[in-house]
């Protein structure tokens, strides 16, 4: 902002746009400039009280200023960028948003950045893959690699925390599961839920609490750096880990032992459906789950 127009009118008025505390860059007529802080401005007597950069306090005649302007201020870098992921289709599925939405700490670098996005779609293709299997053409009656897999090992904690009614089995808690994903889904992508923010971890690997309520339901989620830069931590493994955390936001809870459905759902994930071999034991992939 400049003070151009030099009556006492027009310049008393411009005064008033200044606020105490604000730096502003002064100009008098003889040609000196500073930077000042503003402490006081009196624009009946017509002056401006402030401080230099060096220290000095100093009391300006408003009539011997050229101009005032404020300095330019550096923005600060976003904490957070906005990654959108496209939300594939089912079968017998509508009103499906097109992406779902995370705000992305600004500490993880772009190898890393894939990797989370590599996870979050895992997670996808695997409720999307359920659902068609489901769907079976239109009778709504398939049972799907997952659910089969999960009746097959899964018999304790089948409901989520909020869930009032009893859950058979394995199968019905994988359909509530990815029923309840349903609704994540709908809330990130209308924006309905709070902002699913993904932040780094020193510990585990992908952590994210246990959802109290099926309603609006942020997708915020915690993540280990070192595990994604982990070769050994295939996508395969970072997909069920990162299951784990999606079951905990659709209300599932812990402990994280063998027959526990929030264990055997992505443990059946991380072995690709297959049945279990004493050659690899349970706590090989419970170790990725927080």
């Amino acid at each position: 902002m400049l003070l151009q127009e030099k009556t006492m009118e027009r310049v008393l008025y411009m005064f008033k746009q200044i606020k105490e505390g604000k730096r502003v860059n002064v100009a008098l007529q003889n040609g000196t400039n500073f930077t000042l802080i503003v402490i006081k401005i009196n624009s009946i007597q017509g002056f401006i009280q402030g401080v230099t950069d060096d220290g000095h306090m100093i009391i300006i005649n408003i009539k011997k200023i050229d101009s005032i302007s404020f300095p330019s201020i550096p923005l600060p870098i976003p904490t957070y960028r906005e990654i959108a992921i496209p939300v594939p289709q089912p079968a017998g599925l509508t009103g499906l948003p097109s992406n779902i939405y995370f705000q992305l700490h600004k500490n993880f670098t772009a190898a890393q950045e894939q990797r989370i996005k590599d996870a979050i779609n895992g997670v996808l293709f695997q409720w999307f893959t359920h659902q068609n299997e489901k769907w079976a053409g239109g009778t709504n009656t398939g049972v799907s690699q997952l659910a089969a897999c999960a009746n097959t090992y899964a018999t304790k904690n089948l409901r989520p925390i909020w869930y009032r009614f009893e859950v058979p089995n394995g199968k019905a808690a994988i359909n509530l599961a990815m029923d309840q994903f349903i609704r994540l889904i709908k809330d990130n992508g209308f924006r309905h839920s709070p902002p699913a923010k993904i932040d780094p971890r020193s510990l585990t690997t992908i952590y994210a609490p246990t959802a109290s309520t099926p309603f609006r339901v942020s997708l915020s989620f915690q993540v280990n750096p070192k595990q994604l830069d982990n070769p050994g931590l295939n996508i395969t493994l970072l997909g069920g880990s990162m299951f784990h955390a999606w079951l905990h936001r659709a209300g599932f809870n812990d402990p994280k032992l063998t027959s526990y459905f929030i264990a055997e759902a992505p443990m059946c994930i991380m072995r690709g459906f297959q049945p279990k071999n004493p050659a690899t034991p349970d706590s090989f992939y419970i170790q990725f789950f927080d």
